[in-house]
């Protein structure tokens, strides 16, 4: 992909990508495209909600064990996404076999909307991290009650 198209090239999951969809025989493309893009979609709807639990329980001020566990998921998938230069590790599986837009947001959202994905949701789960951890010193005081994470 050109540098002037404005996409990213990923830093690493092109290699392990490249040599799997080498192992997908060519009458089976087809049917692991729909299965890759459906597997992609249900990551990006888990990761979505895990920052709107985090976030609402942000809000609440009452982190809890679901808390950390949504926290962690983004967490991880924040630092798989940085990692490999911004671009999803399942984007280039499904652009090597046959996808336009192997990018889930390309997929379903509007070119206006897509962009702003990562500045959205960023911004979601810095705040989700800030409330979260504000409840938590809040609870730790004398007074407070830190059970509620545990």
């Amino acid at each position: 992909m050109p540098a002037s198209s404005g996409r990213r090239e990923p830093l690493w999951s092109g290699a392990i990508t490249g040599r799997l969809a080498g192992l997908i025989p060519s009458d089976r493309q087809d049917e692991t495209l729909v299965a890759i893009k459906a597997f992609h979609s249900a990551i990006f709807a888990s990761i979505a909600a895990a920052t709107l639990v985090a976030l609402w329980d942000g809000f609440r001020g009452r982190p809890r064990r679901r808390t950390a566990i949504a926290g962690g998921m983004v967490i991880a998938e924040t630092a798989l996404y940085v990692s490999n230069n911004q671009v999803c590790p399942l984007t280039p599986l499904a652009e090597q076999l046959g996808a336009a837009q192997g990018s889930v947001v390309d997929l379903y959202l509007p070119p206006w909307a897509a962009r702003r994905i990562p500045l959205v949701a960023g911004s979601a789960a810095v705040l989700a991290l800030i409330l979260n951890v504000r409840a938590l010193v809040h609870d730790a005081q004398p007074g407070g009650s830190f059970s509620a994470v545990l």
